[in-house]
């Protein structure tokens, strides 16, 4: 009887034994069938990010951008836009409109915030002119971004057939670019500032090429290490550069008005003959001149350019007239004057034609080096 008894619990211990080797034998098949389950979400997953990434790196031609999903770039979008409006409720503009438009972005901020821009015009058509308009490349020139929040606004009603004394086709054969915040981290800042989360000024970044002998050697210099304008160690190693130069590189504008403040005076960068009658010279200085008078005589001034900077890389070394308008002042009261001053310089700049010139200049003038003093 004993012996019955020790088989008995033998063969219950054996069979006890099979059925833990057969449950932990699931459990590490369901582990590794979980895992492969993962693995293969994981991938289709990955191929969606590639595929999105894939067709930014058609239109940016692979420039090195930080790609997200299209889900999330509309998400960051709209509270990009509700950031947009609480400025734009403390500073007394009223709406933005930031919702309605279809915004273009491919990169962030320092700080997460998308680097937007939005176009007027059909890309995709054959066209004559194209104007790229860049406002808020320095934070704490806050009425430049609200410049150019009217200059949407304005160029919204054109499109639609609805601005008064302007007519639909006048974007026929235009591309119109407008960057209305290229540094967003230093104009969200409590107390808004003129360079970027990093510390660096973003229009003394740019890969011209006198940045490497001059850039800091200029700061370190005459401007006595002022951190208002450290152009960094690294020529483009900013994103809102990099956005700046990409937006160059994948729309080859025409001219350029880059808005700013408080400096009271216009601004023309380019290759020297310009000033002095060259090929294009005379478009160029009659674009200059003519915003000048529709201004009410504003001051024309030849301000140099630097190491670094916007005038230097596209003006100077790529033949892109490039058009600095400096408003009077920050103050954000007097937002609605200055585009009253400005609104019909500003859309006959848009609709002013170089094309031809600049063909011709492209083609005979290879970039020259700085002549400017620095």
């Amino acid at each position: 009887m004993a012996k019955i008894k020790k088989k008995r619990t033998a063969l219950g211990l054996t069979f006890l034994t099979i059925l833990v080797w057969v449950g932990c034998s699931k459990l590490v098949l369901d582990k590794e069938s979980k895992k492969k389950t993962q693995s293969v979400q994981s991938s289709s997953t990955e191929n969606k990010v590639k595929t999105v990434a894939d067709s930014f790196e058609e239109k940016e031609k692979n420039m090195g951008a930080t790609y997200v999903e299209k889900n999330e770039r509309r998400e960051k979008v709209t509270e990009f836009c509700k950031k947009i409006e609480k400025r734009f409720t403390k500073y007394g503009w009223g709406k933005s409109k930031c919702m309605n438009y279809p915004w273009n972005f491919v990169r962030t901020s320092v700080k997460g915030d998308p680097l937007i821009w939005m176009t007027f015009g059909n890309e995709t058509e054959k066209r004559k002119e194209t104007t790229l308009i860049l406002c808020g490349v320095h934070g704490d020139e806050i009425t430049p971004i609200k410049f150019c929040f009217d200059i949407l606004d304005h160029m919204n009603s054109v499109a639609a057939g609805t601005e008064k004394n302007h007519e639909k086709d006048d974007l026929k054969d235009r591309l119109v670019l407008i960057a209305p915040i290229v540094n967003p981290d230093s104009f969200f800042k409590k107390w808004p500032t003129r360079t970027n989360a990093n510390g660096i000024d973003v229009n003394r970044n740019f890969p011209t090429r006198d940045f490497n002998s001059q850039a800091m050697k200029l700061w370190k210099g005459r401007y006595k290490k002022d951190k208002r304008r450290y152009p960094g160690k690294v020529a483009m190693s900013e994103p809102e550069t990099l956005f700046q130069v990409n937006l160059l590189k994948r729309y080859n504008p025409d001219k350029i008005i880059s808005v700013h403040a408080p400096l009271t005076m216009l601004d023309y960068d380019g290759p020297a003959d310009r000033h002095a009658g060259g090929v294009v010279g005379s478009s160029a200085n009659q674009l200059l001149m003519q915003m000048s008078e529709q201004a009410k005589g504003y001051k024309i001034k030849n301000y140099p350019f630097f190491p670094g900077s916007l005038g230097n890389y596209a003006g100077n070394e790529r033949n892109i007239p490039t058009y600095t308008l400096e408003l009077p002042s920050s103050d954000n009261r007097k937002s609605k004057k200055y585009w009253r001053l400005f609104k019909d310089a500003i859309h006959s700049a848009i609709m002013h034609k170089m094309d031809k010139e600049m063909e011709v200049a492209r083609d005979e003038r290879a970039p020259s080096d700085s002549s400017k003093q620095n």
